[in-house]
C-alpha cells in the first residue's frame, strides 16, 4: 500500500514538474507553483492572461470616447460659427444685390423701351417698302405707302432731336412715346422728381419738335 502511494506521488510530482516547465517556457513569469497539502505542486496562473488586455482595452476605449466627444463639440462650435458668418454674408450680399438690381432695372427699362420703339419703326418701314416694291400694288397704294414712309422718317428724326434736347437739360435718360395717331406723346425722364418749371420746359421742347399742342404732351419722372 505504501509502495502504491509512493509511486502515485512520484508520478504526480513528475507530471507537475513537466507542467511547470511547459508553462514556464510558454508564458515567462505568468505562472506560479503552488504546493498542495499532500506535498504535490500545481502550476497556477498568477494573473489572468486577459485581465491586463481587457483593462488596457477599456482605457483605450474610454480615451477614444472622450476624444470623440471633444472633437464632436469642437466641430459643432465651428459649424455654428461658420453658419453665423455665412448668414451675415448672405444678408449683406442680398442687400447689395437689391440696391444694384433697382438701378439696373431702371436703366434696362429705358433701354428696352428704346429698343421696342426702334423695332416698331423698323417693321413699319419694312411694311411700307414691301408695298412700294410690290408690282401688283396699285398706284394709289404705292403713293400712300410712300407718304406714310416719309411721315414716319420725319417723326423718327424729330423724336431723336427732341430727346437730345431733353437730355441736354441734364437728365440721365429720356424716352418719348407717341401714340398711334401721332397726335399725343408721353415723355419719361430719368429723375427722382420734377418741378413745375422743369416739366414746362420739357413740354415746350417736345411740342415744338413734334409739332404738337402743349396740352397733348405729358411728362413723367421715372428714376
Amino acid at each position: 500500500m505504501v509502495k502504491r502511494q509512493t509511486v502515485w506521488l512520484s508520478t504526480m510530482m513528475v507530471l507537475s514538474l513537466m507542467l511547470i516547465g511547459y508553462y514556464t517556457m510558454n508564458n515567462d513569469g505568468g505562472l506560479t507553483a503552488t504546493k498542495n497539502p499532500d506535498g504535490s505542486s500545481v502550476a497556477t496562473s498568477a494573473t489572468p492572461p486577459d485581465s491586463g488586455q481587457s483593462s488596457q482595452s477599456s482605457q483605450t476605449s474610454g480615451t477614444g470616447t472622450t476624444g470623440a466627444t471633444s472633437q464632436s463639440g469642437t466641430s459643432q462650435t465651428g459649424t455654428g460659427s461658420q453658419a453665423g458668418t455665412s448668414g451675415q454674408t448672405s444678408t449683406t450680399g442680398t442687400g447689395t444685390s437689391q440696391a444694384g438690381g433697382t438701378a439696373s432695372s431702371s436703366s434696362d427699362w429705358y433701354v428696352n423701351m428704346e429698343t421696342q420703339l426702334e423695332q416698331q419703326y423698323a417693321q413699319q418701314v419694312d411694311t411700307y417698302n414691301q408695298v412700294i416694291s410690290n408690282s401688283s400694288a396699285s398706284a394709289d397704294q404705292i403713293g400712300q405707302a410712300k407718304q406714310k414712309l416719309e411721315q414716319l422718317q420725319t417723326l423718327v428724326g424729330n423724336l431723336e432731336t427732341a430727346r437730345d434736347r431733353v437730355l441736354g437739360q441734364g437728365y440721365k435718360d429720356c424716352v418719348i412715346i407717341p401714340d398711334a395717331s401721332g397726335q399725343k406723346a408721353v415723355v419719361y425722364v430719368k429723375t427722382d422728381k420734377l418741378t413745375a418749371q422743369q416739366a414746362v420746359s420739357i413740354v415746350n421742347v417736345v411740342s415744338q419738335q413734334l409739332n404738337l399742342p402743349v396740352v397733348n404732351v405729358t411728362v413723367q419722372a421715372k428714376a
